[in-house]
């Protein structure tokens, strides 16, 4: 039953694959038709007709043979063949032979093919006969008239010309040889060819034009522009030499003898009509000439420059020289009082160091100068390096100076700030005397104590010899902490006492009628005997507020507007 369930579906299969691929082929069998027949509908014939209207001679009767002849073969015979073989193909279709019907239908595919390809160019072909006809009879006139303009030019300009002149007129006679063979070719009925040679004459007059246009003027620059210069800067040269330039590393002699050179190849690539190249070395000339130029001028005015710049250098010199004296003076007067840092006193030799450096270029520049061992550019150049030199040094001496003026800034500073200190600390020892208080607390005395010693120990460390000022920092902050903690614990221990001493008076009223107020009372006045202000005072605020509450902030707000 399996077996025969197999076979039924191979079957089934076998069936359906015949089927779709006969549809397939009589598909490809219908565009190759169609194909065919576009090709046999194609107006071919009337594109070789276009050609019976020119003269049949020659080359042109030669192609119009052969364009008939191959359209007739493809329509009586190429195209009937593949017919049969498009029909042959159906009936290996028909008979499920279907690898021989896509064979014969792959070759007629190919055939197709190569008839389109040349049916195009067959078209093509018939186009540029036609419009190379066309175009002959339209340029001929053009090109004879560009060829007279250019005749009369080159009788015009024949002297400007030179020696380049045998070589134009032998041109304008091959381009005339050119136009006979055009008019030969013309009448033989060849008109592609008369195409080639009428196309090429007009490119020949075009360049023959343009190459008169430009020789005249190369040879004038060649010939006459190039060596005035050159003549020129080998005067200007020795000029400049009398008047004491150094000018030995330009090498003039050698520069003039290769530009001189160069000049001779390019009039000779001239006199070959080798424009292009004679251009590129004409560019080169100028350019070799104009730095020549450039670097006189430069010697010209770097000799300005030196001397304007001399008289300036050495007033520079003198002025720092006389700086790093009178630095060097500064530096060993606060040495003896002050503590400089190792990078800081290294600072001061670097500067002496660099000056005396400075010293000896500056020297160097002068004999170079006086002696002429030196281009003037060259001493520039030496000189706006040392420009920049002694810009740096005096930035050094700056940031030197500045470092000095810091260290006597800050000692002056710090002894305002010890004064200011002392003041303030005096200050409260007034309050304390106004305050007639019974007596000081041992905290109060310490903390007071302890400010008095910062003051002694900053103005120890301001004796010492060499002064350090990061030490002398470190005390007088602490001095700072110290005065104003006892400052500020002054002011509240007299507010303290001053709020206490009311309030035991205030509370004297309530002593006969409340007898914890009392007893509070008698406490708060031992505390503040034993000068204990605070303590005193939160006693006696404790024990009034209990039968007249406010009274304490009542009392502060009375105590500060009476302030």
């Amino acid at each position: 039953m399996i077996y025969v369930v197999i076979a039924i579906v191979t079957f089934l299969a076998l069936i359906l694959y015949g089927a779709m691929s006969r549809r397939k082929i009589y598909k490809e069998i219908d565009r190759l038709e169609a194909w065919k027949m576009q090709i046999m509908n194609r107006p071919l014939t009337d594109e070789i007709s276009k050609v019976k209207g020119m003269a049949m001679i020659g080359e042109t009767e030669e192609k119009f043979e052969l364009w008939r002849q191959e359209w007739d073969e493809i329509v009586t015979t190429r195209l009937p063949n593949l017919e049969e073989d498009l029909f042959d193909s159906e009936e290996y279709t028909d008979k499920y032979r279907f690898k021989k019907a896509r064979t014969v239908l792959n070759d007629v595919n190919h055939a197709l093919e190569r008839m389109d390809v040349r049916m195009k160019e067959i078209t093509s072909e018939i186009n540029e006969l036609v419009t190379s006809e066309e175009l002959n009879r339209e340029e001929i006139v053009e090109a004879k008239e560009k060829l007279q303009e250019t005749k009369k030019y080159y009788l015009t300009h024949i002297r400007a010309l030179g020696q380049t002149a045998t070589i134009f007129d032998k041109e304008l006679d091959e381009i005339k040889v050119l136009f006979e063979t055009f008019e030969e070719l013309t009448v033989q009925g060849s008109h592609l060819e008369a195409r080639q040679k009428l196309v090429e004459s007009l490119n020949r007059i075009t360049v023959c034009k343009t190459q008169m246009e430009s020789v005249p003027e190369l040879l004038v620059i060649l010939q006459s522009d190039i060596p005035g210069n050159l003549k020129d800067l080998g005067t200007g040269f020795d000029e400049m030499e009398q008047q004491g330039y150094v000018l030995h590393h330009i090498g003039i002699e050698k520069e003039l003898e290769s530009l001189k050179d160069l000049n001779e190849k390019a009039l000779e690539k001239v006199l070959e009509l080798d424009l292009d190249s004679a251009q590129k070395d004409l560019d080169e000339l100028t350019n070799k000439i104009d730095q020549l130029y450039e670097m006189l001028e430069s010697e010209v005015h770097s000799k300005q420059f030196v001397i304007k710049q001399r008289a300036a250098f050495s007033s520079t010199i003198e002025n720092l020289q006389i700086r790093i004296e009178k630095l060097k003076q500064e530096t060993e007067v606060v040495s003896n009082t002050y503590f400089i840092e190792q990078n800081e006193a290294e600072m001061q030799k670097k500067i002496e160091k660099l000056f005396h450096k400075l010293e000896g270029r500056f020297m160097i520049i002068q004999e170079s100068i006086d002696e002429k061992r030196e281009s003037f550019s060259v001493i520039r150049e030496m000189m706006e390096e040392m420009q920049k030199q002694m810009e740096e040094l005096e930035r050094s001496q700056k940031v030197y100076e500045e470092m000095l003026h810091n260290l006597r800034k800050d000692e002056l500073d710090t002894k305002q700030s010890l004064k200011a200190l002392r003041k303030k600390l005096l200050e409260a020892r007034r309050m304390v005397q106004k305050s007639n208080l019974p007596g000081l607390p041992e905290h109060y005395l310490i903390t007071i104590g302890k400010a008095e010693e910062y003051i002694i120990e900053v103005s120890k460390k301001l004796d010492e010899k060499p002064l350090e000022m990061s030490d002398v920092s470190y005390v007088l902050n602490k001095a700072h902490e110290a005065v104003d903690e006892g400052y500020e614990e002054t002011s509240a221990m007299i507010e303290n006492a001053i709020l206490a001493e009311k309030l035991i008076q205030y509370g004297n009223r309530f002593r006969s009628s409340n007898q914890t107020v009392s007893i509070r009372l008698i406490e708060a006045e031992i505390a503040f005997r034993n000068y204990q202000y605070e303590d005193a005072l939160q006693i006696a605020a404790d024990a009034i507020e209990r039968v007249q509450p406010g009274i304490l902030k009542e009392m502060e707000i009375n105590l500060k507007s009476h302030v």
